[in-house]
């Protein structure tokens, strides 16, 4: 009995996780990535300045207010990884850093809905390099073969 509930649910989470990697991401409002599949959506974007912009949304991708989340990322870049810390800043939580320089390397965006909650991790692969089919950063790719190994021919 055990093994067969066992098996039901190795499967039942098997198919759920093919569902969410086999989805299309969904554009960010501020043309960043949304990392989360269900609401609330956060978006993490990087602005020009390199700061990292956290904006969470309901299901309809209509901003929500920032009250109690709790949110770090690190830059694991070539150079060393560079924790980020956030600041609330006009209904977003802002880094109060920049990204190190470069690209090709992995952002890992930490989210609590409380300071006490367990967190959620999300990882985006860093590329600022613009894609030229849905003209979005590579990090923020909407394409159907967006997050792909290969990637887009540059």
């Amino acid at each position: 009995m055990n093994t067969t509930r066992r098996i039901i649910l190795s499967f039942i989470a098997l198919a759920a996780s093919s569902v969410a990697l086999l989805a299309k991401p969904i554009p960010g409002p501020k043309g960043g990535r949304i990392v989360t599949t269900e609401a609330p959506h956060v978006e993490l974007f990087v602005a020009a300045d390199r700061t990292v912009v956290v904006s969470l949304y309901d299901k309809d991708l209509k901003s929500v207010t920032v009250a109690g989340q709790a949110v770090t990322a690190t830059a694991e870049a070539k150079t060393g990884k560079v924790k980020l810390s956030f600041v609330a800043k006009d209904g977003a939580l802002v880094s109060t850093a920049a990204l190190p320089e470069g690209d090709d390397y992995t952002i890992v965006l930490q989210v609590r809905d409380t300071a006490t909650a367990k967190p959620k991790n999300f990882r985006v692969l860093f590329h600022e390099e613009i894609c030229a089919e849905c003209k979005r950063a590579e990090y923020a790719c909407t394409c159907d073969d967006a997050g792909g190994e290969g990637g887009h021919d540059h």
